[in-house]
């Protein structure tokens, strides 16, 4: 209940002061506890005064104004969230195929595939993540009839046309999943990775004639080499310990490979190669039940573990039904529960904020520093406490609408309301 009084007074302010002036050039968040997740760590009672977008100054025991003012005495102030796997923007309806872009039916087109071209920023998820807290967001392709899902981006979550941060930020391969390209074994699927790599590192030769490589067509051979090559990542999925051992030796055959494991349920087996190798993972920390038999080795500690070991680990949520798009802003929650099975707080928070951004290679994003684009969430507790929320949400400098679907329908089927505008629907007697 005091979380909830604290939220709505703070809301109250914040939609008072943006009356005034929907699109403030200068925003003044007083006196709240700042986490930055850099070496200026977590200050109290630390003012913020964000000026055209960017963070200007900092200010301790000062109240600082502006045209747009946020009283965050009672509250925190964060980075925004970082969701590291999402399908936002690619779904409405799950169940529905005209509305679920997340992966294709044919294996026309493999790795030349952009989500970027799919993406819808008004989709009602994106507003109700933005809600959450998370402020960015990497979108994941799907695969299905072959391994490779496709050219997966970062976006943010404002919700405008132009919210793409970048249209080819990694490729994605699914190694978990059986395809129809590679027979359903874990053999024949690192043998057509392996001939798909060679076919993009040696492009320049190999595609001198009319005939297409080994594995890949000429247009998915060229949109690999970006990955070959370090400039972006190669994300893959991967459960089992013996098959992440597996993809590291892949990367010692291409040795300039960024290779990021996402899923590595059963990487904490491994954990001292990883590090060695510097190949972070994503993982949830919530699984605990072997969904498959590739996944038999979860347990609730090995983020934990992980950490420890050195090994950049970002948090995902991917338990909960929807959670890659509908139920994205749970990834607080999961993080939390890395602290309740023994990671500390500091390390659970930047593995949902800074430690994802520098993984996609955005340092920038995920860290509240002086000079850089204003990314924050303004909180009315602990963020991974399940019972906070946040207040106010800015991205790029400007306070975002916290409204959603949710919300809407709330409002409008509240039996407490007391205005004339009818119900969708009317009250039982």
């Amino acid at each position: 209940m005091k979380n909830l009084l604290i939220s709505s007074s703070l809301a109250l302010a914040i939609s008072a002061s943006l009356a005034t002036k929907a699109f403030a050039q200068t925003i003044a968040i007083n006196g709240g506890k700042v986490v930055t997740n850099s070496d200026a760590g977590t200050m109290e009672n630390t003012s913020i005064l964000i000026e055209n977008g960017r963070v200007r100054s900092f200010s301790t025991d000062e109240t600082l104004s502006g045209d747009t003012v946020i009283d965050a005495s009672s509250a925190w102030v964060t980075p925004g969230i970082f969701a590291a796997v999402s399908n936002l923007g690619l779904v409405e309806v799950g169940a529905e195929q005209n509305s679920n872009d997340s992966r294709p039916e044919s294996d026309n087109a493999t790795v030349r595939i952009r989500v970027a071209d799919s993406y819808n920023p008004k989709t009602s998820s994106i507003a109700v993540s933005r809600a959450g807290g998370i402020t960015h967001a990497a979108v994941v392709p799907g695969a299905k009839n072959d391994i490779f899902g496709g050219i997966g981006m970062l976006m943010s979550t404002n919700g405008s046309f132009e919210s793409i941060v970048d249209e080819e930020a990694f490729i994605f391969v699914d190694y978990d999943s059986s395809s129809d390209s590679t027979g359903g074994t874990k053999a024949a699927a690192m043998s057509y990775l392996r001939s798909a790599l060679s076919d993009a590192r040696n492009y320049s030769t190999r595609f001198n004639g009319p005939d297409d490589g080994d594995t890949l067509r000429r247009a998915d051979a060229r949109a690999l080499r970006p990955a070959i090559q370090g400039r972006i990542p190669l994300v893959v999925e991967a459960d089992r310990a013996v098959d992440i051992v597996n993809i590291l030796k892949l990367r010692d055959e291409n040795p300039t490979m960024n290779i990021l494991i996402l899923g590595a349920s059963e990487a904490w087996m491994v954990a001292d190669r990883l590090a060695e190798a510097q190949v972070g993972v994503f993982i949830d920390p919530t699984e605990n039940l072997p969904g498959s038999f590739d996944d038999t080795g979860s347990k609730l500690d090995s983020i934990k573990i992980l950490h420890d070991a050195g090994v950049k680990t970002a948090v995902m949520s991917r338990t909960t039904t929807g959670s890659y798009s509908h139920n994205l802003r749970l990834l607080t929650q999961h993080a939390g529960n890395a602290v309740a099975n023994g990671l500390s707080w500091e390390g659970a928070f930047t593995s949902i904020t800074s430690t994802p951004a520098e993984m996609y290679g955005r340092p920038e994003l995920g860290k509240i520093l002086t000079g850089q684009n204003a990314n924050l969430v303004v909180w009315d507790g602990d963020p991974l406490e399940a019972m906070s929320a946040p207040i106010a949400v800015i991205i790029d400098g400007e306070v975002q609408s916290l409204k959603s679907r949710q919300t809407e329908l709330r409002d409008r089927y509240n039996p407490t309301r007391s205005d004339d505008v009818p119900y969708g629907y009317p009250t039982p007697e």
